[in-house]
């Protein structure tokens, strides 16, 4: 089977490269026992190299599922339970809700937003600031939550901070020796790491962005100080790892799963087919059962999926900010090889509800505004003018010039899809009427509701 996936690979990936603009890509496949690991382009459009299974990129939010891992093992044994306050662990970092749980955390429903931490990290960690992961709560700690915890899923990297904070309280030690003790060393991963330091002897793939229709290295781009994440990030989107390392975490996380129920949704998230286990992302796939989680730092974007029952999985990590549509395309190749079937037919459309239209708030990401096309359900959204930096970071809002409604709280760039990243759901309030957009998994407010 994987004999035949790697010749198919072979033959149509650099063209793929070429048709998305993305200098390089690390691809991992397992089933069972069998894995076949390897690359494709180059690691530096400046200076390349060919990227092979060894590469090192930035996996982004990947990272998050370690952090599963460990709360799962920890709530085992006793040491920090899942559905027990965080609060008392932390009490001298600032006034975290004492409602707040490890299980609201890792699931994304604790309504800790802070995304703040993102737009104004180069201004807080200025003058050499402290950038640990306990260090950073007492910046969002007493900041109003965005519902109540366990009534609403919003997608949040800070919550992480707080979980990764707990958890080192808990054992008292730093996040990247429990990572080490708890995940790589036992999954064998002994090039997996979290500090530039430690990648600069390997071959590491460099961030790209495209500038002018043309891909180029990406230079003192994004919110960090320097290439790597702030410390206070590493839980969350922060580990440097390869395709043939991630295929060596896909087999410990199958026995890690068997033992503390990893995968087993906990939440949904706000869109049909899509929830959420101890930090892993759960969909549907042709039929199946898919967890996993995508990520995207500043240059990289990577997708790492499962399929349990079937003991397949793959990882794509692309060496480009704008690689997750070249992630799609290979991750459809893949399915059709390891799954045989074909995609999801098509959805049919149906009519909007009144009250779609309207501008909403996507913090760091700007404003956008979702405006009707036509009457048969079809809509465009644009950012609003320019994102306000007030001197900090700030993403280019997303801009999806075709999207239509295809069944209640749902619209969707590709009625052919079933993956989350292209749909974009609503949120209705109690008299019924559109309050939000979940946009990137994250609820967008209209902005007359603010």
């Amino acid at each position: 089977m994987l004999d035949l996936l790697k010749q198919d690979l072979d033959e149509r990936v650099p063209h793929l490269l070429a048709e998305h603009q993305v200098p390089g890509v690390g691809v991992g496949v397992r089933v069972g026992e069998e894995v076949v690991a390897t690359g494709y382009g180059v690691t530096n459009l400046e200076h390349p190299l060919h990227v092979d299974e060894h590469t090192i990129f930035q996996v982004g939010s990947i990272s998050k599922t370690f952090v599963g891992v460990i709360a799962a093992q920890l709530d085992s044994e006793g040491v920090l339970l899942l559905d027990d306050p965080v609060a008392p662990l932390l009490r001298d970092l600032g006034p975290i809700d004492h409602r707040i749980t490890m299980r609201h955390l890792l699931t994304h429903s604790s309504g800790i937003d802070a995304q703040h931490m993102i737009g104004s990290a180069r201004e807080i960690l200025a003058d050499n600031a402290d950038d640990s992961i306990q260090a950073s709560i007492k910046h969002f700690a007493d900041d109003a939550l965005m519902f109540d915890p366990g009534s609403d899923f919003s997608y949040s990297g800070p919550g992480f901070m707080v979980a990764g904070a707990a958890i080192e309280r808990a054992l008292n030690m730093r996040w990247k020796e429990a990572l080490v003790q708890r995940v790589l060393k036992p999954a064998k991963m002994s090039h997996t790491f979290t500090t530039a330091d430690e990648v600069i002897t390997h071959r590491v793939a460099a961030p790209h962005d495209i500038s002018a229709e043309q891909a180029v290295v990406a230079r003192n781009q994004g919110w960090q100080l320097g290439w790597q994440l702030p410390g206070w990030d590493v839980p969350g989107g922060g580990v440097l790892s390869s395709a043939s390392e991630l295929m060596k975490y896909a087999h410990y996380a199958w026995n890690q799963a068997q033992q503390y129920d990893l995968f087993v949704p906990i939440r949904d998230r706000g869109q049909p087919g899509a929830s959420i286990g101890l930090g892993w992302m759960v969909e549907q796939r042709r039929g199946h059962t898919a967890v996993g989680h995508n990520g995207l730092t500043i240059g990289y974007a990577s997708r790492f999926l499962t399929v349990p029952e079937k003991q397949i999985a793959f990882t794509t990590l692309t060496n480009s900010l704008k690689g997750d549509s070249l992630n799609t395309s290979l991750e459809r190749i893949m399915w059709d090889h390891l799954l045989r079937s074909r995609d999801p037919s098509e959805k049919r459309l149906a009519k909007p509800p009144a009250g779609l239209e309207g501008v909403y708030e996507c913090g760091f990401y700007g404003d956008v505004e979702l405006r009707r096309k036509d009457d048969s359900g079809s809509f465009a959204l644009h950012p609003v003018g320019e994102p306000e930096s007030s001197g900090g970071f700030v993403i280019e809002p997303p801009s999806i010039p075709h999207i239509v409604h295809v069944e209640p709280g749902v619209l969707t760039s590709d009625p052919s899809s079933d993956l989350a990243e292209h749909t974009v759901a609503y949120v209705l309030n109690d008299q019924a009427r559109v309050r939000a957009l979940r946009i990137g998994e994250r609820i967008a407010r209209r902005r007359d509701n603010l």
